[in-house]
């Protein structure tokens, strides 16, 4: 390629295609993960005495919440909802009796709330009903408008748009095989027709990811400047960050949201309770509030049990629950439903069978020795 006229030219990008929020990797992971663990979760009602009582509503929780949906999927969907519009409604439909027969979910925007005198109300098509006929979840509270609430996607608004406008940065970048952006000059000067020449060339020939490859013939002293920085380095560290950000927003450990480790805490039940506690603690408060105070009988509430996330894996819960064990801290039996395993007969009674731990009873003859001395 001979060109006889000089000029700077800059490879043009292709413009950007910002993608949705909701459809980042990391954000779809940290729905995922929030959304089935909170519906996999052991359920119960528990009475005044904190004995578990069979209750119509564990039968809505675990089993089917409606004729069309178990109680997995309602409660997944549920938190979906909320994690990503910001607010989860269910219609609470009662048979004659008065008991709570199904729970119907609505999709996002299919409500509005409103306090008015008789409380908080919601509006429905052309329906007005009041908040003891509607299962309404939420975390994070809306300032401006009480009773209702706001999604990690909008009230970390900045930080998604941020990662959304790298996530199309980087997708531009990969289709123009990463090359950035490239200076081409030459000593002599140039044509308008010259500089669209050579502006339409590097497009065909260098600006696709076909074209990383092929290498750039200059002549008659022209030069080419990369004027952009390395982008392999930079896109990787920006990508990182941009997890982050998101695993903050939801109060995920950004490790649980890289698809390969990556993490910083030190072990698997540390990223649990990190997990439980910044993520689904605050999830697991709104749905046993809202089950209590809506559909409990006075006395009771509901409760969600997390240990089923924080059991590690066998070796490590074996070892720490047969300490407990032998320490007459916790029963067999506590220790085996802490397991997952069903309880044994006659297995109820703590009892202590450490070494040493009858180091000070008294001996046959009343001397009261030391049995490991």
């Amino acid at each position: 390629m001979g060109f006889r006229s000089a000029t700077v030219v800059y490879a043009r990008p292709e413009p950007l295609a910002t993608p949705a929020i909701n459809s980042l990797p990391a954000v779809v992971r940290a729905t995922q993960l929030i959304s089935a663990d909170l519906a996999r979760l052991p359920f119960s009602i528990i009475d005044a005495s904190g004995n578990e009582v069979d209750s119509p509503i564990t039968q809505l929780m675990t089993r089917e919440a409606s004729r069309w949906q178990s109680g997995y999927e309602f409660r997944r969907y549920i938190t979906a909802c909320a994690l990503e519009g910001g607010n989860g409604l269910a219609l609470i439909r009662r048979d004659s009796t008065g008991e709570v027969a199904e729970l119907q979910p609505m999709p996002i925007g299919a409500a509005q709330a409103e306090i008015t005198e008789d409380g908080l109300v919601y509006r429905i098509g052309g329906a007005t009903l009041s908040s003891d006929q509607v299962l309404h979840l939420g975390c994070y509270p809306n300032v401006n408008q009480p009773g209702w609430f706001v999604g990690p996607m909008d009230a970390a608004r900045a930080a998604m748009d941020l990662a959304a406008d790298q996530e199309a940065a980087h997708r531009s970048l990969i289709k123009t095989g990463s090359s950035g952006k490239v200076a081409i000059s030459h000593p002599g000067a140039m044509s308008d027709q010259t500089v669209q020449a050579i502006r339409d060339a590097w497009q065909t020939m260098h600006a696709t990811a076909d074209g990383a490859s092929r290498p750039l013939i200059l002549r008659e002293g022209m030069k080419a400047e990369k004027i952009s920085q390395e982008t392999t380095t930079s896109n990787i560290e920006s990508r990182k960050f941009s997890v982050q950000e998101i695993a903050r927003a939801f109060g995920v450990p950004p490790e649980m949201l890289y698809q390969q480790g990556g993490g910083a805490l030190s072990s698997q039940s540390e990223t649990a309770r990190a997990y439980v506690d910044g993520a689904l603690a605050q999830w697991v408060s709104a749905w046993e509030s809202e089950i209590t105070r809506k559909l409990c009988n006075p006395g009771q509430h509901a409760r969600l049990d997390t240990d089923i996330l924080l059991r590690g894996n066998m070796r490590d819960a074996g070892m720490a629950l047969s300490k407990l064990v032998l320490a007459g801290i916790l029963s067999p039996n506590d220790g085996r439903r802490r397991m997952g395993l069903p309880e044994i007969d006659g297995l109820d009674m703590p009892s202590v069978s450490m070494p040493g731990a009858q180091a000070n009873e008294e001996a046959p003859d009343g001397s009261n020795e030391d049995t490991n001395a």
